[in-house]
C-alpha cells in the first residue's frame, strides 16, 4: 500500500521530507483557505469585517509591538477589496496584493490541474519555485519601499 500510494506522489512522506504532491496539497489548500476568506470578510473602509459587522480584530504583530507598518500592512484588505471586486482600493491597500491574489489563484489551479494529469509535483520543479520566490520577494520590495513613504 504504501509503494503505491509513493508511486502516485500521494504518501505523506518519503522518509524524513514530505513529498512534492503533498507539499502542493497543502500549499494550495492554505492558498484556496486564504483567497476563501477574503471572499467572506466585508471590506468596510478602511477596515475589514465578518459579515455581521464584527471587527475583524488584531494588528499585525509590527504593528502591536512596534507602532510601524510592516511590508506586509494592508495585504489583508488588499485581498478582501480584491475579493469583491474593488482594484483601485485593492492597489491602494498593498500595490503587491493583485499580484499576489493572482499568483494564489494561479497556484490553485496548476495545482488542481497536476493532479487531474497526474503529472510532477508543481514544489518538486525549479521553475515552479523560483517564479514563486520572486513573487513573493516583488510584493516585500514593494511592501518595503511602501513603508519608507509612510
Amino acid at each position: 500500500m504504501t509503494l503505491a500510494l509513493r508511486r502516485a506522489g500521494l504518501a505523506v512522506t518519503d522518509g524524513a521530507r514530505p513529498t512534492g504532491r503533498w507539499l502542493d496539497g497543502a500549499g494550495a489548500a492554505l492558498a484556496a483557505a486564504q483567497l476563501g476568506l477574503a471572499a467572506v470578510l466585508v471590506p468596510r473602509g478602511d477596515t475589514v469585517t465578518w459579515p455581521d459587522g464584527a471587527p475583524l480584530g488584531g494588528a499585525c504583530v509590527s504593528q502591536a509591538l512596534l507602532h510601524v507598518d510592516c511590508p506586509l500592512c494592508g495585504m489583508t484588505r488588499s485581498f478582501v477589496a480584491l475579493a469583491h471586486g474593488d482594484l483601485r482600493a485593492a492597489v491602494e491597500f498593498h500595490p503587491a496584493g493583485p499580484l499576489w491574489f493572482v499568483a494564489m489563484l494561479g497556484f490553485v489551479a496548476a495545482v488542481v490541474t497536476t493532479w487531474i494529469r497526474e503529472a510532477p509535483p508543481l514544489l518538486a520543479r525549479r521553475s515552479v519555485l523560483a517564479t514563486l520566490e520572486i513573487v513573493a520577494l516583488i510584493g516585500v520590495a514593494i511592501g518595503v519601499i511602501q513603508m519608507g513613504r509612510s
